[in-house]
């Protein structure tokens, strides 16, 4: 087993905890956190007896192996950036970096030192994914993908009322393009590989931040939008359509894909009663953090190199998108 140093105390934490735990060869061996009150209290609700406030003296323990990095947006290229140069493999939380030049630096640092660094995002690494890129030609030519992961934030009541979050502040690197849209662009990315055009359309708030926003990619045969909101809701849905069939994810977000279906064209509908083609074709995922750290740890004990590159790339990829993204075009919100 490995053992884990966690930064952060958030709900993602705990879940990934679960994760870690699920896998059956990371061992939580402590907790990072600035308040001694709060570490202490995570600490004792995982069962862990060591807990730091001081990074550097964290980073110098000599037991700690792995280093997930869960913290705000803004400090995710810093702590990852020391816990890399103090020889710790790193589980970086999405978004992985808000600059290309900060990411490549991350992975210039682990190869030098001679560990790996990962960015925690879901999608790519679920059972789910997998069998919708199967499935893709059995839509024969795709012709649109729509991805829609709008969740009203718990904070922007206070936003509202100009009590700013780290959710909602660019200082931060807040916002729903780098905490809910990067899902739809990995998911998109994922399968499809980088388009040939971009653009963001955003509502932006009152200091300058995306409350909401959609994406427009351009591929040679077909167009990708990626709506993400934290300003208001709607179901998750994504639908990969083609002139053969569409494939169909919901019930979870496209960071989930819980259900996925595949239905049939479907032609005029105009006074008839619409029947239900769908067939399901996903299987159940008990914690769809779990695949993550399966294939990270593979990937660290097995020394596998060409799944290593397969994800660094993924992730450079997104990264320069999203750094792209942030100066496109915006409506007043």
């Amino acid at each position: 087993m490995m053992n884990v140093a966690t930064i952060g105390s958030g709900v993602i934490v705990e879940r990934m905890i679960e994760a870690m735990r699920l896998d059956g060869r990371y061992n939580l061996y402590c907790v990072y956190s600035r308040t001694k009150k709060r570490a202490k209290e995570f600490a004792e609700k995982h069962g862990v007896q060591k807990y730091y406030t001081d990074m550097e003296e964290m980073l110098n323990d000599e037991n700690v192996d792995i280093v997930y990095v869960a913290s705000p947006n803004s400090l995710h290229y810093s702590q990852s950036k020391m816990a890399l140069e103090h020889k710790k493999h790193v589980i970086n939380e999405k978004p992985f970096t808000p600059t290309l030049k900060e990411c490549n630096e991350l992975f210039e640092i682990a190869e030098k030192k001679g560990v790996y660094i990962f960015e925690a995002i879901t999608n790519v690494h679920l059972p789910n994914y997998k069998i919708i890129k199967e499935n893709l030609s059995n839509c024969g030519d795709i012709k649109m993908v729509q991805c829609n992961f709008s969740q009203y934030s718990s904070k922007y009541q206070k936003y509202k009322d100009h009590v700013q979050t780290n959710a909602f502040d660019p200082a931060f690197n807040g916002g729903a393009l780098m905490d809910i849209n990067v899902y739809n662009l990995h998911f998109v990315t994922g399968m499809f590989g980088n388009p040939s055009e971009v653009h963001y359309f955003k509502n932006v708030g009152y200091n300058g931040i995306d409350t909401s926003g959609v994406i427009i990619m351009q591929y040679p045969d077909f167009i990708a939008t990626c709506t993400g909101a934290k300003d208001c809701s709607s179901p998750y849905a994504v639908y990969v359509q083609g002139d053969q069939g569409t494939i169909i994810v919901s019930g979870a977000s496209s960071g989930v894909c819980k259900d996925v279906y595949f239905d049939m064209p479907k032609k005029d509908q105009i006074g008839k009663k619409a029947a239900d083609t769908k067939e399901k074709i996903s299987i159940e995922q008990p914690n769809h953090m779990l695949y993550e750290c399966q294939d990270f740890m593979d990937i660290i004990l097995n020394k596998d190199e060409e799944a290593y590159t397969m994800y660094k790339e993924q992730t450079q990829m997104v990264v320069e998108l999203l750094e792209g993204a942030v100066t496109d075009k915006e409506v007043s919100a």
